[in-house]
């Protein structure tokens, strides 16, 4: 799977510290989400459970695509994906636990 670089659609603008921040804490929640799937992918690899695995692959695309959707200037999105975000990773860490 050939991913992007959340950097490619970047172009070059003005923008502070403050946003610059959030931005990454944004990016890293849903980086964070993403490594949190692989060991349930492995698990229901493990488990012979495709669906489970077809699923896991799904949602790990979506938190991709959401993370290379993301802009530092809507300031309201980077709030709202850095909560979802961090959610999902403490829910799918429990998961796996």
């Amino acid at each position: 799977m050939t991913e992007q670089s959340v950097l490619a659609n970047l172009g070059q603008f003005e923008w502070d510290s403050t946003e610059s921040v959030s931005y990454e804490v944004a990016i890293e929640a849903v980086s964070q989400a993403v490594a949190a799937i692989t060991p349930l992918i492995a698990t229901a690899r493990q488990q012979d459970n495709d669906a489970a695995v077809a699923e896991l692959i799904n949602l790990r695309k979506q938190c991709i695509a959401a993370r290379n959707e993301l802009r530092p200037t809507d300031h309201q999105a980077i709030a709202d994906a850095t909560q979802h975000y961090r959610n999902l990773a403490e829910q799918l860490g429990r998961r796996a636990a």
